[in-house]
């Protein structure tokens, strides 16, 4: 399933959205893969750039909604998941990695390690956090020019159905500035990623759209994808 391939990078990489139109760089590296990400963002809507499993793709997501569109460009094709599939193939992917399940006890916040350490040019004190089966560590710059606008980022994404849908993870309310660099560690399994730069500048509206000559598929109508289960014969 293509959006359980995209799941280590989407945990990592969506942690912004903002009123502004924003393009970040980051860095992803797992065990699944390595790849620079372009992530482009635009009045509610998410899209992440990268060389997946399956070669050049894209990730459009509805930070309203959490509705995604996965493009898979060298096919030519279009996979369309809900906010309710994106949090169903989350914590399935949790599950066959062998993490604990999430339990109703109160939020952790995030610790400081006194750890600091440079992500490029920016002096980051670093924080982790333990919830839901997922560890975490986050290198937060207290002094990037931009802090603003990447801690008003993050708090509209965390607080939109796709926060939801996403599932584990701190309130970054809590950390004193932005995160250039976060580490999450899922039953053993890691994923990096680093910001490397962010600008503030007009993103075109059509990146969101799906190409016209790709083919469409809806995942919520495939049974066994997040769909309904075929009815048993009788």
């Amino acid at each position: 399933m293509i959006t359980k391939l995209l799941l280590p990078a989407v945990l990592a990489f969506f942690t912004v959205a903002a009123s502004a139109d924003l393009i970040l760089e980051s860095k992803v590296e797992s065990p699944q893969m390595n790849s620079n990400v372009v992530t482009k963002i635009k009045s509610g809507k998410v899209r992440a750039d990268l060389n997946g499993p399956l070669g050049a793709m894209s990730s459009i997501i509805d930070s309203v909604s959490g509705d995604s569109v996965q493009l898979i460009h060298g096919q030519k094709m279009a996979m369309k998941t809900s906010a309710a599939q994106m949090k169903q193939a989350i914590e399935m992917s949790k599950q066959a990695a062998g993490a604990a399940p999430q339990t109703n006890a109160p939020p952790v916040k995030p610790q400081a390690t006194g750890q600091k350490e440079k992500v490029g040019e920016y002096e980051c004190e670093i924080y982790t956090w333990t919830g839901g089966g997922v560890t975490s560590r986050y290198w937060i710059a207290l002094k990037h020019p931009q802090a603003a606008l990447l801690k008003s980022a993050e708090k509209e994404m965390r607080s939109g159905a796709l926060g939801l849908a996403m599932g584990s993870g701190p309130d970054m309310a809590d950390l004193p500035g932005p995160a250039l660099k976060t580490e999450m560690n899922v039953a053993n399994m890691k994923t990096v990623s680093t910001i490397v730069s962010v600008k503030e500048t007009p993103v075109d509206a059509a990146d969101f759209e799906v190409p016209k000559d790709y083919q469409m598929m809806d995942m919520s109508k495939i049974p066994g994808a997040g769909g309904p289960a075929t009815p048993a014969p009788k």
